[in-house]
């Protein structure tokens, strides 16, 4: 037998369910990435970046999200996809993608993410929710809005039915911009 020394009297056994973590609300955050390796995918398919984040600053801060980025995979089309993430992800950063070349590089480089909230099916099959990063935010889409704030895709506004009523129907408006920016300057315009 082992010794274990420790005291499991204050420990809450609902804790061993594990799940996806705090949720917060969905909306732009800035993050760092505080740890992340590159490894084999559970299904031997492919090398994936997995990693962790958390919030630095707000009223969430230290509030912590996991991701993971498909690197290579033999579905090109993962493949490609988890490397426009990589890519996206770098050019948040202020790296850039021409200049990443180790996923060390990555660590503690602030960001902004869109962060959204998943619901997945759990080990006993119970639906339960976590923290995804649904857009990595960089000079070429940091005027999009963030999720809380993006118009629904049915915004259910009724149609003019008057046949000549003069009046300009636009839906598209001007985005706002990008939230938490507070005036500071982004990392993709960081200078050496």
């Amino acid at each position: 037998m082992a010794q274990l020394n420790v005291n499991l009297a204050d420990v809450n056994e609902k804790d061993a369910e594990g799940g996806g973590g705090v949720i917060i609300p969905r909306d732009r955050y800035l993050l760092n990435i505080v740890e992340g390796e590159v490894k084999r995918n559970s299904k031997n398919t492919g090398d994936l970046f997995e990693f962790k984040t958390e919030v630095v600053e707000g009223e969430y801060a230290g509030v912590k999200v996991f991701g993971n980025i498909n690197v290579t995979h033999q579905t090109l089309t993962a493949q490609k996809i988890g490397q426009a993430q990589l890519a996206a992800l770098a050019e948040a950063t202020g790296i850039g993608k021409a200049n990443l070349t180790d996923t060390d590089q990555l660590l503690f480089q602030p960001f902004y993410a869109d962060l959204d909230v998943e619901t997945y099916k759990g080990r006993d099959n119970s639906d339960k929710e976590r923290m995804v990063i649904k857009k990595y935010i960089h000079a070429g889409n940091a005027n999009e809005p963030p999720p809380s704030k993006a118009p629904a895709a049915n915004d259910n506004v009724k149609a003019s039915t008057a046949a000549n009523d003069n009046v300009k129907q636009t839906q598209a408006t001007k985005p706002a911009p990008a939230a938490g920016g507070g005036g500071r300057t982004m990392p993709w315009q960081r200078t050496a």
